[in-house]
């Protein structure tokens, strides 16, 4: 077996079985039922299309899913030091290209399994079932990818950082300032400067697709524009978090 995977295996056992894997487990589902059933209740909401629910909904899984990824890349090299674990790490006779695909798998893990949490939440809220298939694939194909990133910077941050409360404090601002596009209003994001935030932010990319295709109903592939964004993003991240992680010493 390949370091890569020894070490994702062990990232994904701590995650998914330990009780702190439990616990976010449990909390996410439980933040998933309350967003659900405020939308479900919304006065407001439920005289609306029923798409813009699911629109909403797919916003608030993906913006879930960013925040945990964010605290697992953090914790994944930040810990690490803290823990006082970095150094042995460092010295396994083992690629640093394979540890950090092997941290990044716990990302991806605890994505995969808020995904799975949120399937029945978005089919709850999706009562006419309007678009909703294409909605879970966009929030598939364009969700991911943003929260992998977030994933990414956490890394990123947890080995520029010496401390892990400012990774994840720093981590927070720039994901509150990211997903403003869920709280702004239509009008706010038609401004000028509006359209520049929205052209290299990669949330803006993501829930911009979920409105098109979820409540225009069209097609996915008619979002390349969100899909370069984000993906430009991703890349970006990448290459930040590898390359920090290879000058890491303690």
């Amino acid at each position: 077996m390949k370091p890569w995977n020894l070490i994702a295996r062990k990232e994904a056992g701590e995650l998914l079985l330990s009780v702190r894997g439990i616990l976010w487990l449990l909390t996410a589902a439980v933040g998933m039922s309350v967003f659900a059933l405020l939308l479900v209740s919304n006065t407001e909401l439920s005289l609306l299309d029923n798409a813009q629910v699911v629109y909403d909904m797919l916003g608030i899984v993906t913006a879930m899913g960013s925040l945990l990824a964010l605290i697992v890349g953090v914790d994944t090299l930040g810990g690490e030091r803290e823990r006082k674990t970095i150094v042995p790490l460092l010295l396994a006779p083992v690629s640093r290209q394979s540890i950090l695909n092997g941290k990044l798998s716990s990302i991806a893990t605890a994505w995969a399994a808020m995904f799975l949490i949120a399937l029945p939440y978005v089919w709850a809220v999706a009562s006419t079932g309007q678009n909703l298939f294409s909605g879970i694939a966009v929030l598939a194909l364009l969700g991911t990818p943003v929260v992998l990133s977030f994933g990414y910077f956490g890394m990123w941050l947890g080995t520029r950082t010496r401390q892990s409360v400012t990774a994840y404090m720093i981590g927070l601002v720039t994901l509150v300032v990211c997903a403003s596009p869920l709280l702004l209003g239509p009008a706010l994001r038609q401004s000028a400067i509006g359209r520049a935030f929205d052209l290299v932010n990669p949330f803006s990319g993501a829930v911009n697709a979920y409105d098109a295709v979820v409540i225009d109903s069209m097609s996915i592939i008619s979002q390349w524009v969100g899909f370069l964004t984000v993906g430009v993003w991703l890349i970006v991240m990448i290459f930040g978090a590898r390359r920090s992680f290879a000058g890491l010493t303690s």
